[in-house]
């Protein structure tokens, strides 16, 4: 299983361990059909760092789903006005 730590409000926990200043822009996001070794459904992201370069970051398709889940339930997101 890929790992993935799910934050519902970085701003009360926050990650410590990353560079706050050495982050990217998310530039795109798609599905892979068939992306894992048991075939099923991956999820990549683009991101792109300020110097051009670019990764990309892949999770599966539960996992993703299941975070996006997690993150839509947090009070962070209730604050939101709704559009």
């Amino acid at each position: 299983m890929i790992p993935l730590t799910i934050t519902p409000d970085v701003g009360q926990t926050p990650w410590n361990d990353v560079d706050p200043n050495g982050h990217g822009t998310l530039e795109r996001i798609g599905l892979l059909r068939n992306g894992t070794a048991n075939g099923r459904a991956s999820v990549a992201l683009v991101v792109r760092f300020p110097d051009g370069t670019a990764v990309i970051a892949e999770t599966t398709w539960r996992l993703f789903n299941a975070a996006a889940r997690a993150l839509a339930a947090s009070p962070v997101v209730a604050e939101e006005d709704p559009d």
